[in-house]
């Protein structure tokens, strides 16, 4: 055995080993901090809302007097709320139109659905408001332009009376940040960090030059974050730090400032817990399906193809072990489409060595030594390999950008499966022929599905 396939031989096994501890179940992770390493790496498989449930809201828009929503207006509301969602760390969140003004969010697993509801019912308007000589307690509603005043279900005591505000002039708005980051202060307090554009920075420095000692407070959609009295000049660079933020109040206003602002506002119509759509029965049952026709397929290669079957089915194990641990590594949540795209992807590697072993057959016929028939079985197999394998990642590129939700899980799985395929294909099983075929007691013909006898190797 040549000393190349002796080395491909140990990294196959290697990566075997690792995906095994990957995969095994209860994985710890990576947890690793000191001498200036802080690796903070769970291991765990993520699933979907149909095998795990989760929390579906129902959101209608609110427009107000005078605004006319469009279907633009709503898939513009749609793109704002993925964005939010998908800054919370949701994968494979479902958002859908419902009817004209409605939109449908379902969310897999989600663990703080307060939070995640905060977040659709927010448009995300922030601007910083001279208010003056008047503090405002944080959580009271200023009203808008119009003078109505945005709906707040408990307002803290001491709010100043739209009389007494008036029409506050707006400092800066929404638009003329730039970035936002959570942070602390000295205190270990969570703080929100921003950035203004350099227009801005300008209109801020302006201010705040002019108005020391003046109240400066600072909204979301018109509901007080933070008033505080400006102590000295600051430009394009400040912190947002009410004094009882939450490190979950601090996240949602970066991710309402970084995603921008609905273009309309939404209101809960309705929300609910869920639980998984298919059932724990169903579930058990397509584990077992799954599992019956994973090995179907392996005797078929087995009692067909022989040894180069064997070494196929030891190749499809090492598949799965790698597949699997790919998608809890990244991780990828599993949906029932998911799933379908993994098992998928396995017939595709049982079809990348069923083209490899034919030719391998053919050459053998001709009467071509082991090892010319073996590689020239690859070489010839490998462009219609690569051209169909290649043809199918491109149609799963195609689905994940234009797709929603399950469509992107099924195409996110299957692209991986593809890749993966192919590695085992050309890699794992030609490294596995090689190793047998360095021994003469596996030469025979008849155990590569051939009658005739090739020449001596």
């Amino acid at each position: 055995m040549a000393r190349s396939t002796g080395i491909r031989l140990f990294f196959i096994v290697l990566l075997a080993l690792v995906a095994v501890w990957i995969d095994w179940p209860g994985n710890p992770g990576f947890h690793i901090q000191g001498m200036g390493v802080d690796i903070d790496k769970p291991i765990a498989v993520k699933e979907g809302l149909d095998l795990q449930g989760g929390l579906s809201v129902l959101l209608q828009a609110q427009p107000a007097a005078g605004q006319v929503v469009t279907a633009d207006t709503m898939q513009a509301a749609m793109g704002v709320i993925e964005n939010r969602i998908n800054g919370l760390g949701v994968a494979e969140p479902v958002i859908q139109l419902a009817g004209n003004n409605r939109i449908i969010v379902e969310l897999p697993g989600i663990k703080n659905p307060d939070d995640a509801i905060k977040l659709f019912g927010s448009t995300g308007q922030l601007e910083f408001l001279a208010t003056n000589d008047i503090p405002v307690p944080v959580g009271c509603p200023i009203p808008y332009p119009d003078g109505h005043l945005p709906s707040v279900t408990n307002p803290p005591a001491g709010c100043p009376t739209p009389q007494q505000l008036g029409n506050p002039p707006v400092v800066v708005g929404g638009s003329d940040v730039q970035t936002a980051s959570v942070g602390y202060d000295n205190l270990g307090q969570p703080v929100v960090n921003v950035t203004l554009k350099a227009q801005g920075g300008d209109k801020m420095s302006a201010y705040t030059t002019q108005n020391v000692g003046k109240y400066l407070t600072i909204t979301m959609d018109r509901i007080v974050v933070e008033s505080a009295v400006v102590q000295q000049q600051f430009g394009a660079n400040f912190q947002i730090s009410g004094g009882s933020m939450a490190l979950a109040d601090a996240q949602r206003i970066v991710l309402e400032i970084k995603y921008g602002a609905l273009p309309v506002p939404m209101v809960i119509e309705q929300q609910q817990q869920v639980g998984p759509t298919l059932g724990q029965d169903s579930i058990n049952r397509s584990l077992v399906a799954g599992a019956i026709g994973l090995a179907i397929v392996m005797a078929f290669m087995l009692l067909y193809y022989r040894l180069p079957g064997l070494l196929a089915d030891l190749a499809l194990i090492v598949y799965a072990l790698v597949v699997f641990a790919v998608f809890k590594w990244i991780p990828v949540t599993l949906t029932l489409a998911g799933t379908a795209g993994f098992i998928l992807s396995i017939g595709m590697a049982v079809d990348a060595n069923v083209l490899t072993f034919e030719r391998l057959k053919e050459e053998l016929r001709s009467g071509k030594t082991l090892r010319a028939a073996m590689e020239a079985g690859f070489d010839r197999a490998w462009p219609s390999i690569r051209d169909s394998n290649i043809s199918t990642m491109l149609t799963c590129g195609v689905l994940y950008v234009f797709g929603t939700g399950s469509i992107r899980g099924f195409a996110l799985t299957l692209f991986i499966g593809v890749v993966v395929s192919l590695f085992s294909a050309i890699f794992v099983t030609r490294t596995f022929l090689r190793v047998v075929a360095a021994f003469s007691a596996v030469r025979q013909p008849r155990l590569f599905g051939v009658e005739s006898a090739p020449a001596n190797a």
